[in-house]
């Protein structure tokens, strides 16, 4: 209630292990987005990957190696 000095009817006083709880909660975020960027990482750094980009881009190459056209 926005304005109101009416007390939150919800609220409660936090626990005492509720900074450990959210900042273990935090990490576990944390390292559940570090797997799944590493995932992705080395999906589009994979052979086929990056075979799928030469081929659906058109990029050719000359048998040196070097992009050409």
């Amino acid at each position: 209630m926005e304005g109101s000095d009416a007390p939150d009817p919800t609220w409660q006083p936090p626990t005492e292990d509720a900074e450990e709880v959210v900042t273990e909660a935090l990490r576990d975020l944390a390292r559940w987005l570090y797997r799944q960027l590493e995932a992705e990482y080395d999906h589009l750094t994979s052979d086929e990957a990056i075979e799928e980009g030469i081929i659906v881009n058109e990029y050719t190459f000359t048998e040196g190696g070097r992009r050409f056209g």
